[in-house]
């Protein structure tokens, strides 16, 4: 799929992902798997049946009408950039500038253009125009060959009562009937036209020479099968300005385009390119050509159906993806009206008695007759407890009609368009429009004739120049203080029979590419002025003008000339798309027609009809109102929703004047007020925000002259003000009262409540004015008196309202002050000719009488749906609610189709009350408590079969069902949190989804100062709870100002979806936060035993019966490879098992093989330093231990080999074990880590009693460094003063003696000539060859012991797992003192008889491309490496060229883990070094344990590992439960291998000790030949005990070598190699030790899973806050404490509910402290793993340098003993 296309929320989303990808806080896997979910959720943008997507328009021009199209690259070279925001507000006026911000909306609503450009979003490849071709083309049918489309004509059917649905047909073949192919070779291109030229407005333009008119000689039959002939001719008019063709065959004007099905041109007619696009030759149809399946399915379907083949047969070749277009079909006709042949007025349109049509309830609805409709659910498939609302449903409310004949005069005009050369005839002189400025004065003005003059010249220019069809869209770009200009062109496109696009709704550039591209829009007109900065900006900020778009500058197009008339013009049903924002930012196209709009004014027109009015009516002779035109006077905006309809539209309708004022204007005190006295304005559209500025001005200054007089005679009043319309989501009685007595009254209005007319529309549907207090009424329920009609207001119970309830105070007297009633306005009646239904939006059931639900509404004046999305306008604009009839009690769908607002109310007596969004309610889930209802309460709007108490006998069994939710609205949470608490100036309330549970967290803006904060939380806190009974779940207080925010009107109004995102990304300017996650999350998983925890009795019994249902058969755990019987050196044929010690390997290869070479040292330069053959290596091992016996070494003495990696460090080791001394390697003492390693390595020799320190002269060096001399001058002080251990040697420098072996003397003989050997007694079990140590991250010291038995078991191990020879040369390099580095440094070498090749630590760090080349020069099979060293290596090739070296003879590169294996870091190793031939399954991991190197092992399983996803919350009761990858929070983990030969490995419970079977989670036990003896200097008997258990109730009694780590064995059938043969393998899963685990609520959480969790919830927010492995969790004390590491100090409080909701979310607990410290502060080991103890123990001693401490729990739930952090500030919760 071709993801450019998609709209720019994808691009954004993607990015962020691809981010997080780099970062590597998400694996691959996961980022495929968010990836797969964006495209899912965005696929709806793409063609779903053919899944062909184009790719975006490419070359296009921007023209000016002055240049020829071949210098359009020259004239544009400046546009091309590459970031930046785009401001043009240097070029406006200052009054229509509100706001310097450069991030306000382009074209926001106080008048300004900006382009905040804040991504950029992919910029595709533009292609060169394509050259003439002399091959005999045909032009593709998606351009020259249209279907037709179901019409109807407009005199056939009744639009009184209907609604206008708008659905477009488009063929899913290319087929055509025709055979008269006559296309010239070289198509001519006429030259472009300059519009603003003198030739602009002449009836004749002369063609440039060599060029002629676009006439090719086609004549194509659209019908496929002959039924019918559509025949289509290009437009013979003048030349145009040419619109540069799209790349070959991807074209975006073809049926499977952009965002799914791009729409295409209207049918019957096409557009003529002047140049020719590559086409192919296509011959004549023959009807036999098969169509695709979904144009054939549809066709079988209609036979099936008996429908036959009417002319529009071909309107089934559709795809269901398609958009929803304009049905109207003008075939044969082009924009200036000319045809190819003549066809007879009646069938040009369908009639509608020819389409079988779909009961669709109050409308008409082309869409309805769909075939292809999705089919409705399956009656079976219903909820069964549906059927109890039978006879209980308040059923849909009946329209109302208009009781008198309102402007019947118009009911002939078919469009708006027509209304308005009507309005031009009639009365040409009478001002129509008037457009003032923000300091009142009057900027510009039309008459009916002006304004129809210049828009039918501009239709003529569209028509004449444009080359565009009929249907096409064009885009009007205009500021609002334009606005005369923007109705000029709106109206000049509806001449022209153009879609017009307004677009203003943007804040983004990449916004406006989508509105452009996605509408296929061609033509942009606009002012010279706007274009001219427009694309100064541009150019500034590295951005360019899409140049699929045609711009015009409309400012000198002019008007008609006198005589001079457009004469029948070309008007689609469309009349124009509205881009709006839904509440998530998201954008739509809504589609509007001239019949929508018709509809909308005519019932506006009849509910504005005064009683007066009425009465004429009645008693007039003809029956028809003598019609009194209104004074319209508006600020908010008039290029769009209900702005655009009251202002451009209705004022054309009604004869309105309309007075456009500025958005500022009402922010200029006096201006609003002057107005409305001056122009006698009758009917004021407004909304609270602006009204608020003009109500507090004059309340504050009600003397002033600016409010008292607009001129010097007359004194200002609204008495002419009618009716003010706010438009408004829901009612506030308070600000009501305010304007009414403190506003309107004092300026002469007689019945202020009557003016006052709230209004609520449906901004996201085309702006349709879905209910006000309109002047009809309803006779018998309000017959809308003079002073008498104000506003209904109902007082309604709380307690009701939180269980969807409508229980109403019927009493008398102020009981609206009782928090137990919220006071609620009715808007009133739903518009006449609407029918309204109250639906469940969960079930999508019709309600029960007394419950709040969905608003769902049908009506003629909705829109027809939104553009390009049809699934969205099936789902949404063809809802069709769920009935249950009392006959049957079966669920149904009712019959009428309905809207889908999204708005949440009910009807009260018929009025209709709104409570906010669907977003705006709250759920609270809460504990079963019963609530009494206040007393005297009745229920509204009661059901047939109620009974008296207003409660039928189901209904009060359906109380005693307590349901456990409560609902809130946000609307009133922000309101008693702004009028209740002091200091909160705006506020947003918001609900989070975290654990299966919601919370509510309150985001305010306040003034106060820091040291108030606190207190200003609490009572916020408490407010809500004590009136709403609402515990929140955090309050995040901000600096005024700083929450999100959008334009509407010219105010910048908080947003909640844009201020939810925020706070779950952490980008809010927090200043304060609360938390109150204690006493909010509930029902949190609890274990068996809280007590004893997960491995207690009880847990233990319930995780056996829990994995019983997981797995059939349960076995123990137990997997075991047996002792080889021999083991062959493939050289000699000896067996291996034969020798006791490694040294008496040592000896027999020294004289086997002694000229051959043993080790080799290669330095960072790829050169060889050192070469030992075998019997070099033997001299210096006899000369190292001749240098020892004269310095008195003797047997059972300890040792300590300090070395840098080398030759030296081998051959002492050999040294000490052929004299018995107990060596004890160590890690070469590094500057920077002293004060670790001398501290260490005291330890050792105390605890060791260390007779001397072994070391070369480089060790020596470091040892006489004055650093380390003055810490261990330091460390003798401390022991003189403390006491020295008896019978340890210490140096004057406190440390035993120093023998430099490097001095030893030259020694000619070998160890054979010598005499040195083993003997008897240092080969007993219990003597010591080795003594390993492991330093853990925090430094513990766990030090074992190894036999020579246990050496040369290790050796025969490597050897038989890895299929080790001597062919092969191994190369060493890092960690030699443990593990299998020492295996590989010290033994394997001499037990195969192979050269082992060394590179320092020191050299690798300095040139890590010499290891990879030493692996490829020497062909090396077998190697190992860790971690750190792979990524200190891909970290330094980042800048290099490390692809000349080849890995392809690389068979086993073991990493040994001690750790959980990171998928993640095996995948970027494999993607890291792909390109060198390292095959994916050569990457092996190694479970090395101190006591046993080799637990298990991946080398030569020939798969790559296996990947397993756990349920998390299983795995916290100990259970393993495989689940999908899609699972949410599942965690990935990677198999440790197989067990090795002699090695037997079980899962046993750690304090049973019996084995744990199937599915069970328990420690690690290994039995092996090759583990350590026992542990070394510890005298505890359960370290003894560990080298030594035995399985409970076991047969077999062998023992074990308990690892203290967690794990399992799952067992996995894979493909081996080629051949593909099945291999069965019982792999090792390790998880963490099981020390490093902690318990909350009985159950158990690894550390490395949370702190994965904390340092990716901030990825989307701010990325790199947290650095990698920046997280330490730990318990201490019984609180868990999370200690977060940040490179910033700026966003740390956003950071605090991004880390409790993600924990929550993800492990089920609540965190009691977070810690936060600055960047460096965490310890950290040499290899970069964090130092848990260390940061425990700074905590409890309160040394830990925290920025911030917040503690979760309560301070009266905590210890009284707090610890005291320096330069910290806490925050309580």
């Amino acid at each position: 799929m071709d993801t450019r296309i998609l709209p720019p929320e994808f691009h954004s989303k993607l990015a962020e992902l691809k981010k997080a990808l780099d970062d590597e806080y998400i694996t691959e896997k996961g980022f495929e798997k968010e990836k797969n979910a964006l495209l899912e959720k965005y696929k709806q943008y793409t063609s779903v049946e053919n899944n062909v997507i184009d790719s975006r328009i490419n070359d296009l021009s921007i023209s000016d009408y002055g240049r020829t199209s071949s210098d359009n690259g020259n004239n544009l070279q400046n546009f091309y950039a590459k970031n930046g925001d785009i401001n043009l507000h240097q070029a406006y006026r200052s009054e229509d500038i509100g706001n310097n911000n450069p991030l306000h909306n382009l074209y926001s609503n106080n008048g300004e253009i900006s382009y905040p450009l804040n991504q950029d979003i992919p910029i595709f490849g533009r292609t060169n125009h394509h050259r003439y071709s002399s091959q005999l083309v045909m032009p593709p049918l998606h351009t020259n060959v249209h279907s037709h489309t179901r019409t109807h004509s407009v005199d056939a059917i009744d639009t009184s009562n209907r609604r206008t649905f708008l659905t477009s047909r488009k063929t899913d073949s290319l087929q055509m009937n025709g055979s008269n192919l006559n296309i010239s070779a070289t198509p001519p291109m006429p030259p472009p036209l300059d519009p603003n030229s003198s030739r602009w407005g002449s009836n004749s333009s002369p063609l440039a020479p060599g060029y002629m008119p676009v006439q090719p000689q086609q004549n194509y039959h659209s019908s496929p099968i002959g039924y019918g002939s559509g025949v289509h001719r290009p437009m013979v008019g003048r030349p145009r300005p040419p619109l540069p063709p799209p790349p070959p065959y991807n074209n975006p004007y073809s049926n499977n385009g952009m965002y799914g099905a791009v729409p295409r041109p209207v049918p019957g007619s096409h557009a003529i390119r002047p140049q020719p696009r590559p086409q192919y030759i296509r011959p004549p149809f023959n009807g036999d050509i098969p169509m695709p399946g979904r144009a054939q399915q549809l066709i079988n379907e209609e036979l099936d159906m008996g429908v036959g083949r009417p002319n529009y047969e071909a309107t089934r070749f559709q795809d269901d993806n398609e958009s929803i277009r304009s049905t109207k079909s003008y075939y044969g006709f082009k924009l200036d009206g000319s045809t190819s042949q003549t066809i007879p007025n009646d069938e040009r349109f369908l009639k509608p008695e020819d389409i079988p049509e779909r009961n669709s309830g109050n409308r008409f609805s082309l869409y309805n007759n769909q075939i292809n409709s999705d089919p409705l659910e399956d009656l079976e498939n219903f909820d069964p407890s549906l059927s109890k609302l039978a006879g209980r449903q308040f059923m849909p409310f009946e329209p109302r009609e208009i009781p008198f004949k309102v402007t019947e005069h118009l009911s002939n005009f078919s469009n708006i368009a027509s209304i308005l050369q009507y309005r031009s005839n009639n009365t040409p002189k009478k001002k129509a429009f008037i457009a003032v400025d923000q300091k009142g004065r009057e900027i510009g003005d039309f008459t009916w004739e002006k304004l129809n003059s210049k828009a039918e010249k501009m239709g003529q220019i569209i028509i004449r120049d444009s080359g565009l069809m009929i249907g096409e869209r064009v885009a009007l770009i205009y500021r609002k203080n334009e606005i005369l200009d923007f109705l000029t062109a709106l109206y000049g496109c509806f001449y022209a029979g153009v879609v017009a696009v307004p677009i203003n709704a943007v804040e983004k550039f990449d916004e406006l590419l989508f509105i452009l591209e996605s509408s296929s829009a061609k033509l942009v007109l606009t002012t010279n002025n706007n274009y001219k900065v427009f694309t100064q900006d541009l150019s500034k900020q590295q951005k360019e003008l899409p140049k699929t778009v045609l711009w015009w500058k409309t400012d000198d197009f002019g008007s008609l000339k006198k005589g001079e008339r457009i004469g029948r013009f070309n008007s689609t049903e469309l009349a124009y798309i509205e881009y709006t924002k839904s509440p998530n930012s998201e954008l739509k196209g809504v589609v509007i027609s001239h019949k929508t709009i018709l509809a909308q004014c005519k019932v506006m027109s009849g509910s504005v009809v005064d009683h007066k009015y009425r009465k004429q009516v009645s008693e007039g002779s003809n029956g028809v109102t003598t019609w009194t035109q209104n004074t319209l006077l508006t600020y908010l905006e008039p290029r769009q929703q209900v702005g655009l309809l009251l202002g451009a539209l209705w004022g054309v309708y009604s004869g309105n004047l309309t007075i456009f004022l500025a958005s500022l204007g009402p922010d200029t005190p006096g201006v609003w007020i002057n107005c409305v006295s001056n122009y006698q304005v009758t009917i004021a559209l407004a909304d609270y925000p602006g009204l608020n500025p003009v109500v507090t001005s004059f309340k504050n200054d009600q003397n002033s002259t600016q409010h008292t007089k607009f001129n010097k005679k007359d004194t200002s009043n609204l008495r002419s003000l009618r009716m003010l319309l706010i438009d408004t989501l829901t009612i506030d009685p308070m600000i009501n009262e305010i304007i009414a007595e403190k506003f309107l009254t004092p300026l002469g209005v007689k019945y202020p409540l009557d003016v006052i007319t709230p209004l609520i529309s449906l901004p996201e549907h085309g702006g349709m004015i879905l209910s006000f207090g309109d002047l009809l009424g309803v006779q018998g329920l309000d017959d809308r008196n003079e002073g008498e009609r104000g506003i209904k207001e109902f007082l309604l119970s709380r307690e009701g309202l939180k269980e969807n309830k409508i229980i109403i105070w019927s009493g008398e007297g102020g009981r609206h002050k009782d928090k137990r009633f919220i006071k609620v306005g009715a808007f009133g009646f739903v518009m006449p000719e609407a029918t309204i239904a109250v639906v469940d939006p969960e079930t999508r059931a019709l309600c029960l009488p007394d419950t709040v639900g969905e608003i769902w509404v049908d009506s003629p004046s909705l829109s027809g749906g939104f553009w390009n999305l049809p699934k969205h306008t099936e789902s949404i604009f063809h809802a069709r609610p769920i009935f249950v009839p009392p006959d049957t009690s079966k669920p149904e769908y009712f019959e009428q189709e309905f809207l889908r607002t999204g708005l949440l109310g009910t009807l009260i007596n018929g009025q209709l009350v709104v409570f906010g969004l669907y977003e705006h309610r709250i759920r609270q889930f809460i504990e079963v408590k019963h609530v009494e209802a206040p007393k005297r309460l009745k229920v509204v709007n009661r059901g047939d079969d109620d009974n008296e108490d207003g409660n039928s006998s189901n209904e009060v069994e359906e109380e005693k069902k307590l349901d456990r939710w409560k609902y809130h609205y946000t609307l009133d949470l922000e309101t008693t949190a702004k009028r209740m608490v002091e200091g909160v100036s705006e506020c947003i309330a918001i609900e989070i989804y975290i654990n299966e549970q919601s919370f509510t967290v309150l985001i305010a803006e306040t003034n106060f100062s820091l040291e108030r904060l606190p207190e200003l939380g609490d009572n916020i806190f408490g407010a809500i709870e004590s009136i709403h009974g609402l515990k929140l779940f955090c309050v995040s207080l901000c600096q005024s100002g700083s929450l999100p925010r959008f334009w509407k009107n010219g105010k910048k109004l908080l947003n909640s979806m844009l201020c939810k995102k925020a706070f779950e990304f952490g980008k809010l300017n927090v200043m304060h936060v609360r938390m109150n996650a204690v006493n909010t999350v509930i029902d949190l998983p609890i274990g068996e035993d809280v007590i004893t925890g997960v491995w207690g009795p009880s847990s233990s019994t319930a995780r056996q019966e829990l994995t019983k249902e997981l797995s059939v058969i349960r076995r123990p755990q137990v997997t075991r490879v047996e002792n080889p019987q021999e083991v062959i050196d493939e050289r000699t044929g000896t067996n291996m098992l034969k020798f006791r010690s490694i040294i008496d390997v040592l000896l027999w290869r020294c004289q086997a093989m002694p000229e051959e070479e043993a080790y080799k040292t290669i330095d960072k330069n790829g050169k060889e330093m050192k070469v030992l053959t075998w019997k070099k290596l033997s001299i210096k091992i006899a000369t190292i231990t001749n240098y020892l016996q004269k310095k008195g070494c003797k047997a059972g003495d300890h040792a300590v080999l300090i070395f840098q990696h080398g030759l030296d460090f081998v051959a002492s080791v050999y040294a000490c074990m052929i004299l018995g001394i107990v060596a004890i390697p160590m890690n070469k003492i590094e500057n920077e880590r002293i004060n670790e390693d001398i501290p260490s390595l005291c330890g050792i020799i105390d605890d060791f009693k260390v007779s001397y320190i072994l070391i070369n002269t480089e060790s020596e060096s470091i040892f006489k460094g004055r650093t380390i001399q003055n810490l261990l001058k330091g460390n003798a002080q401390n022991k003189s003063s403390g006491g020295s251990p008896s019978g340890s040697i210490v140096s004057i420098n406190g440390l035993p003696p120093l023998i430099n072996v490097s001095k030893a003397p030259a020694f000619k003989k070998t160890l054979k000539e010598a005499n040195y050997s083993m003997q008897e007694e240092w080969l007993n079990q219990n003597w010591a060859a080795i003594v390993m140590c492991y330093f853990s991250a925090d430094q513990r010291r766990y030090c074992v012991r190894f036999g020579h038995d246990n050496l040369l078991s290790l050796c025969k191990v490597q050897k038989e797992t890895c299929r080790l020879t001597s062919n092969r040369a191994l190369l060493c390099s890092v960690r030699s003192f443990m593990g299998v580095g020492f295996v590989h440094t010290f033994l394997i070498g001499i037990y195969l008889g192979t050269l082992t090749m060394m590179i320092t630590p020191y050299d690798f760090s300095t040139n890590p491309l010499i290891w990879f080349e030493t692996l490829s020069q020497y062909k090396i099979k077998d190697t190992y490496a860790t971690f750190p060293m792979l990524q200190h290596a891909m970290t330094a090739f980042e800048n290099l060229d490390y692809r000349s070296f080849s890995l392809q003879h690389l068979k086993n590169l073991m990493i040994p883990i001690e750790t959980r294996p990171d998928p993640n870091l095996y995948k970027k190793i494999v993607k890291t070094f792909t390109e060198n031939r390292l095959d994916s399954i050569v990457v092996n991991y190694v479970y090395s344990h101190i006591a046993n190197p080799i637990i298990t092992a991946r080398s030569y399983m020939c798969i790559e590992p296996v990947e397993l996803y756990l349920d998390l919350k299983s795995l916290r009761r100990g259970i393993v439960k495989i689940v999908n990858p899609d699972e949410p929070f599942a965690i990935l983990l990677h198999d440790s291998g197989i067990v090795p030969v002699s090695t037997q490995v079980a899962i046993v419970h750690p304090e049973t000790r019996r084995p744990c079977h199937t599915n069970e989670l328990g420690e690690i036990w290994v039995s092996s030949d090759a583990n350590a003896k026992s542990s070394y200097g510890s005298s505890d008997p359960l370290e003894r005990a560990k080298f030594s258990a035995t399985i409970e109730g076991g047969v077999d009694q062998r023992l074990y070598l308990r690892t203290g780590d967690l794990g399992f064995l799952h067992t996995v059938r894979r493909p081996v190699r080629d051949n593909g043969a099945l291999v069965e393998f019982q792999c090792l899963f390790f998880l963490g030790p099981i020390a490093e685990t902690f318990e909350v609520n009985g159950l158990m959480h690894f550390p490395v899973d949370i702190e994965l969790t904390v340092e990716r919830c901030h990825s989307l927010s701010y990325p790199g806050l947290i650095p990698p492995n920046g997280c330490v969790v730990f318990q201490a004390n019984d609180d868990t404490v999370c200690t977060v590491e940040v490179r910033s100090v700026e966003g740390i409080l956003n950071l605090v509910p991004c880390i409790i909701s993600s924990i929550l979310d993800e492990h089920q607990f609540i965190i009691d402290v977070i810690v936060f410290i600055s960047n460096g502060n965490l310890p950290k080991s040499r290899l970069g793993e964090k130092q848990r103890a260390k940061v425990m123990d700074s905590w409890l001693r309160g040394t830990l340098q925290a920025l911030h401490v917040h503690y979760v729990k309560p301070l009266k739930a905590r210890p009284k003993i707090i610890p005291k952090f320096p330069q910290s500030k806490s925050s309580n919760s």
